[in-house]
């Protein structure tokens, strides 16, 4: 496992373009677990869930769907989900930050465009509303949410 991966841009420099279907979805789904299950940091949040790696890239392809492209598919509620877990291995700020930080480098690393910038928002404040609902923090829906998006080493093209 691994803890630090460098943050890089694209292995061909325009060849990005914008999350357009569930294809893409999938892409950044499949790319973005695979590099979080191998972590040192989050690696052992998974194992200790026992995920279902089928299963739950598949549910995950379907969220991110709904999130970013308004497609019906997904049931569930994905902040409760992480109570069962997070009784067993409770997150940290460190988790959330190196799991925003893994999300915002793997979008980046493969997309470019307004669903990519909104998929990067929409993870910032799930990070933002899952750790305040796992320290028992339920704020009204008039409560504001300041996005902080960690910064990466993506060069304008």
């Amino acid at each position: 496992m691994r803890h630090e991966r460098p943050l890089r841009t694209p292995a061909r420099p325009g060849s990005v373009r914008d999350l357009i279907d569930r294809d893409d979805v999938e892409v950044l789904v499949r790319a973005f677990y695979r590099d979080a299950a191998t972590d040192d940091l989050l690696g052992p949040v998974f194992e200790a869930a026992g995920v279902d790696w089928a299963a739950h890239l598949d549910t995950l392809t379907r969220f991110w769907a709904w999130q970013l492209l308004g497609e019906r598919g997904y049931e569930g509620n994905p902040l409760r989900a992480h109570e069962p877990i997070d009784e067993r291995v409770p997150f940290t700020d460190a988790h959330f930050e190196r799991w925003l930080t893994l999300f915002v480098t793997t979008v980046d690393e493969h997309f470019a465009g307004p669903t990519a910038d909104a998929a990067k928002q929409r993870a910032a404040k799930m990070a933002h509303a899952l750790r305040r609902l796992l320290r028992g923090r339920e704020a009204g829906g008039g409560e504001p949410v300041t996005v902080h998006l960690p910064a990466t080493t993506r060069r304008a093209g």
